[in-house]
């Protein structure tokens, strides 16, 4: 059973006439005609009856009438939900982010999206790239903001900025002499390094095993800003972003020192490929590649 029949139907019933309700339909009225006799033989009963004076529904009619007003009606509004969903959209998603990017960007990003969209519920869980990406593959996250790093065939990563990674160091440090240092230069250090649950861990390791040493740990923490209160104590140094390092208005003991070799820190939105999306989750997409397209081309026009 077609809803469109049922649409003719109801308007048969309403003009009380093949002829005008063909014309409001544009359908000829040997076609009308033939599609409520289908119906008709569908239900094996009569729903009109033909006279003189019009076309009347029979008592079938009438009872099939009271019920399929409400269906058409119900179906209509089934477009103007959908409309409605893409227009005030509701419900809830569950955003990884790491502790440097929640501090950089996320208080930002999310007041601008809970303007636009206030009926959207952000469930925020700070942690390491590594364990937000777990988390992903497990279903616990619907999206996550962290930065490159250990790959998954299930996952798929969208890079959304690059900036570098910078060396910290206290004043009193005899490397906050050299206006740029490499990693062999560090040898002799000790690490003020972020915990085993970040990505950037992994990384700092990776670069001091393949200059020849294995760094030196003189602390492990996920709170940045204690890292750098080490640091300050000339305690040893910490390697931070440097839009991190820039933005934290770093106190007078300790100074940013570039490194010679490129080490970037690429940000990104990670998501599981092998779940479905909702419209949140592509709305949040779309608003997050968008919020930092325009601030890398304000950059490039203050640039």
């Amino acid at each position: 059973m077609d809803i469109k029949v049922l649409k003719y139907f109801v308007q048969v019933a309403r003009d009380q006439s093949y002829t005008r309700a063909a014309e409001r339909l544009y359908l000829s009225q040997p076609a009308l005609s033939k599609l409520i006799k289908k119906l008709e033989r569908e239900l094996k009963v009569p729903l009109f009856r033909v006279q003189k004076s019009g076309v009347y529904l029979t008592d079938y009619g009438e009872q099939f009438y009271q019920r399929v007003v409400p269906i058409i009606a119900e179906f209509d509004s089934l477009s103007a939900f959908v409309e409605t969903m893409h227009s005030a959209p509701v419900g809830k998603l569950k955003l990884g982010v790491t502790p440097m990017i929640a501090s950089l960007y996320v208080v930002d990003i999310v007041t601008n999206f809970n303007r636009q969209w206030p009926d959207i519920e952000l469930q925020l869980i700070e942690d390491g790239s590594r364990r937000l990406r777990k988390m992903l593959l497990d279903g616990s996250l619907d999206l996550a903001l962290g930065i490159t790093g250990e790959s998954f065939p299930e996952l798929e990563d969208t890079v959304l900025f690059e900036d570098e990674m910078v060396v910290i160091a206290s004043v009193e440090n005899p490397l906050s002499r050299y206006p740029c240092v490499t990693f062999e230069q560090l040898e002799h250090q000790k690490f003020n390094l972020y915990t085993y649950s970040s990505a950037l861990s992994q990384q700092i390791t990776e670069r001091c095993v393949k200059a020849g040493f294995i760094p030196k740990v003189n602390i492990s923490s996920s709170k940045v800003n204690f890292m750098l209160q080490m640091t300050e104590c000339d305690r040893g140094i910490c390697i931070l972003p440097r839009p991190y390092a820039v933005q934290s208005h770093l106190s007078p003991g300790v100074t940013i020192i570039p490194l010679k070799e490129r080490f970037p820190w690429e940000g990104t939105l990670m998501q599981n490929k092998n779940t479905y999306k909702t419209y949140i989750i592509k709305l949040f997409e779309r608003f997050v590649v968008q919020y930092f397209e325009q601030r890398r081309q304000l950059q490039e026009t203050d640039g």
